[in-house]
């Protein structure tokens, strides 16, 4: 099997490991994370592999429009460059841990939802015709955005209106840290996951463009 087939499944069973090794630290040191492994830690191993994963979001439109040819094969140019722009931004903060700075103010999540709804709005006929033209690329690239925003979003929803509030009626018997370390990490490994999904959709993209650009 060719290594471009390889290295998604090996990337997400990566993930497995961190995010397993993360919640079965919490629960046997008793609430604190191994340091190394700490999915909300400054630079940490999952925290330096999400902003590797990032930075290539941002780094494969860059490149695409940094050669852009014919305009003809999407996505347009301007695409191209949002979607580079919010990715390195996103890879800035997930190094700086600028989202635990704004975390307060919900600052950061108006940025990504915001960018995350008007996207598909302002570049509808983009996303239409790389359905068209890349089906499988735009199918890995929507199941990934699903998958990043139900452990992103969704399972930040879960905590604050479901697990917070109902804690003693749902889980009585265990700590809160023992659940809240599990939902942590299924919450950080969507983020991952979603992202190595997206991450392969652009590329498998990216490579169909470049066959239609050069013939």
């Amino acid at each position: 099997m060719p290594f471009q087939k390889l290295w998604l499944p090996l990337v997400i069973s990566l993930e497995v490991i961190l995010v397993t090794i993360y919640a079965g630290s919490i629960h046997f040191t008793g609430g604190k994370p191994f340091p190394a492994f700490d999915v909300d830690g400054l630079r940490t191993i999952p925290s330096m592999l999400q902003a590797t994963q990032l930075f290539l979001l941002g780094a494969l439109p860059l490149g695409m429009w940094v050669t852009y040819q014919n305009p003809q094969v999407p996505p347009s140019r301007m695409l191209l460059a949002i979607a580079s722009l919010f990715f390195l931004y996103a890879a800035v903060d997930e190094t700086f841990k600028l989202n635990q700075i704004f975390k307060q103010h919900h600052l950061w999540r108006l940025i990504y939802i915001t960018i995350g709804i008007s996207m598909p709005i302002l570049f509808r006929r983009d996303f239409m015709r790389m359905g068209r033209m890349h089906p499988q690329a735009a199918k890995l690239i929507i199941i990934g955005i699903i998958v990043f925003m139900t452990g992103a979003f969704g399972l930040e929803i879960f905590r604050t209106y479901v697990e917070q509030p109902y804690w003693y009626q749902l889980f009585g018997r265990w700590k809160f840290y023992q659940v809240d370390s599990i939902r942590t990490a299924i919450e950080e490994f969507g983020e991952m996951c979603g992202e190595s999904l997206v991450l392969a959709g652009m590329i498998s993209m990216a490579q169909k463009r470049l066959e239609k650009i050069s013939s």
